[in-house]
């Protein structure tokens, strides 16, 4: 089963793509992607193929900011029905809610999470391919920086965050992310997201009109419940906020979506999952992330994803990749530096 986006996730694609010095059609059939995805923004297509081919495009152009490129031109309108919602909402808070609450629509590729924290709200921004592992690098950049120009946009271009952070590291230029994102971003971070103060969501929208407001939230709602509402999905958020504090657990998951633990198993067993294969796969996704992106010890990764001790995650590790975490950072750095241009 493949996540979906509409092909608005692809505006200004070809544009910026012979920008760099690529064929953007020859692209797009490497990705296995219909060219009529560059003129028709409800499009339908798999998010996969989208992520793959942002990566592919970075790689060969050599442009290390390409998906910031691509955010750099979006519009609200770019959202669709979703723009309308978002333009009506009272406050910041309201709008990023309805971002995450209906990005599926949009999107389902990517998820968006608020946490407070103290005085601070992070905007969590992450990536889901249901047919890959690995570093999504120019997805999650792309949707970073589409998500701050919706902010700046909804405020008249007042809004500034505290800074941006990325899990992976730092390219070797910034031109392109300092005049995306700003000055105040660090990598090689715990989480991806936009940091904001608390105050600053409260913001109000100028010319926001609860009328329309109700009207365009009313049939955004009908086309959710047109959806299959996937437990997995949900218990691997949960996962990624419960893996650092080490109590990652069938009860504790279970108390977060406010069901019994075996009504949970119940739901996750109709979609052929359970939560110690979710589980799984959140570390292992996790952990190419860390290992292939940042210069964390191995027992900073180890906490991150929840274990006791690094021997514990050392092990598990080599029983799902067939090798250590050193010998694996080892040979992705091989593979990198060895891919032809």
């Amino acid at each position: 089963m493949y996540t979906l986006t509409r092909s608005a996730s692809l505006t200004n694609y070809e544009q910026v793509a012979r920008s760099v010095g690529l064929d953007p059609f020859r692209m797009l059939r490497l990705a296995k992607l219909p060219a009529s995805a560059l003129d028709d923004p409800n499009i339908m297509i798999s998010s996969d193929s989208v992520g793959w081919l942002l990566e592919e495009s970075a790689h060969l152009s050599g442009q290390e900011a390409f998906g910031l490129l691509l955010a750099e031109t979006r519009h609200l309108s770019n959202f669709g029905m979703l723009a309308l919602l978002i333009r009506e909402e009272p406050t910041l808070r309201a709008a990023l809610q309805s971002c995450a609450r209906y990005m599926r629509l949009h999107n389902a590729g990517v998820e968006l999470r608020l946490e407070d924290v103290g005085d601070l709200v992070l905007l969590h921004v992450g990536v889901k391919m249901q047919g890959h592992h690995g570093v999504w690098r120019q997805a999650i950049e792309q949707s970073t920086g589409i998500g701050l120009r919706t902010l700046s946009v909804l405020t008249r271009n007042t809004f500034r965050p505290i800074r941006v952070s990325f899990t992976h590291e730092r390219p070797a230029s910034l031109e392109v992310h300092h005049r995306v994102l700003g000055t105040a971003i660090e990598f090689s971070q715990e989480f991806n997201a936009i940091v904001c103060r608390r105050r600053d969501l409260d913001m109000p929208i100028p010319a926001a009109d609860p009328a329309l407001h109700r009207e365009v939230k009313r049939s955004l709602d009908m086309q959710l419940t047109t959806l299959r509402d996937e437990p997995a999905q949900r218990v691997r958020q949960i996962v990624k906020i419960l893996l650092p504090s080490g109590l990652c657990s069938v009860d504790g998951i279970a108390q977060h979506l406010g069901m019994h633990r075996r009504t949970l198993s119940r739901h996750l067993a109709a979609e052929g999952e359970s939560v110690t294969t979710i589980i799984n796969a959140v570390r292992a996704e996790l952990a190419e992330e860390y290992l292939a992106n940042s210069k964390r010890r191995l027992y900073e990764v180890a906490e991150l994803l929840g274990f006791s001790s690094a021997g514990d995650f050392s092990r598990w590790f080599r029983s799902q990749f067939g090798k250590t975490p050193s010998d694996w950072a080892a040979a992705y750095r091989e593979s990198k530096a060895t891919l032809p241009l």
